[in-house]
């Protein structure tokens, strides 16, 4: 119980300096605004990398779904072997 209790107070005590240190920062950051003059930087278009990334994405499932029915056609291919050859030695006494 005594464990729980001193677990618990670490616990709090680490969520209470992660939510100082995040305002903390947060302050910080806006006291550094500065005025943009000009005309602004021209963004890269978004819908390029987003399909990249999900054509990615369905690559890999699909090499890791091709690899789990390789290995799973082995394995079919072990068991068969092991029952042929527990019908050829015959039934045990």
């Amino acid at each position: 119980m005594k464990m729980l209790r001193w677990t618990t107070r670490w616990l709090w005590a680490l969520a209470r300096s992660a939510a100082l240190l995040a305002l903390w920062s947060g302050l910080a950051s806006a006291q550094d605004f500065q005025k943009v003059e000009g005309a602004l930087r021209p963004e890269l278009p978004a819908g390029p990398f987003v399909g990249a990334a999900y054509g990615f994405i369905w690559i890999a499932i699909l090499v890791y779904v091709l690899s789990v029915a390789r290995g799973l056609s082995s394995v079919r291919q072990d068991l068969a072997e092991l029952r042929k050859k527990i019908d050829r030695a015959g039934p045990r006494p």
